[in-house]
């Protein structure tokens, strides 16, 4: 299989992943709200993941989202980052973004949460959420390089 089609399979699969993701950080919240027993499943799905502090949720229907917002910025920033690719890296073999770019995508997370865990400050939703997109955005080029990578090894080492 060519490098190009398993770079836009790859992508495909990626793009419909964190769709479905966000879904189901939305859906749990109006599920909630409805009395649904599946609610507490989805919310179950994502507390390994996030603490689920509700002053610290956006709300969807008066229930806390899956997730805080600072991950779902995160997941969003993600789905913005997957959207992205296509236009900024294309779809030929991937490579890995310029470190400096990651760097300034990480470093307002990182001092945030710093500060956080230091009682320096306390940030509301909000900018949680932007810290959280913006740190999103890089992470799709970093993981398609990986996967891309891994996946594309495996295919040449398999040509003749």
């Amino acid at each position: 299989m060519p490098a190009r089609r398993t770079i836009i399979i790859l992508y495909g699969l990626m793009l419909a992943g964190i769709v479905l993701w966000i879904a189901a950080i939305l859906l749990a919240p109006f599920l909630r709200s409805r009395g649904s027993g599946l609610a507490p499943w989805l919310y179950a799905c994502f507390a390994p993941l996030c603490h689920q502090i509700p002053g610290r949720s956006f709300r969807l229907i008066d229930q806390p989202l899956a997730v805080c917002a600072r991950c779902f910025g995160i997941y969003m920033g993600f789905l913005v980052g997957t959207l992205a690719y296509p236009r900024i890296r294309g779809f030929s073999r991937p490579r890995l973004p310029n470190t400096r770019l990651f760097l300034a995508l990480s470093a307002p997370i990182a001092i945030d949460a710093a500060a956080n865990l230091l009682r320096i400050w306390t940030l509301g939703n909000v900018p949680r959420f932007l810290t959280g997109l913006a740190w999103g955005t890089i992470l799709p080029f970093y993981l398609m390089a990986g996967i891309g990578d891994l996946v594309l090894s495996k295919v040449d080492r398999r040509s003749p």
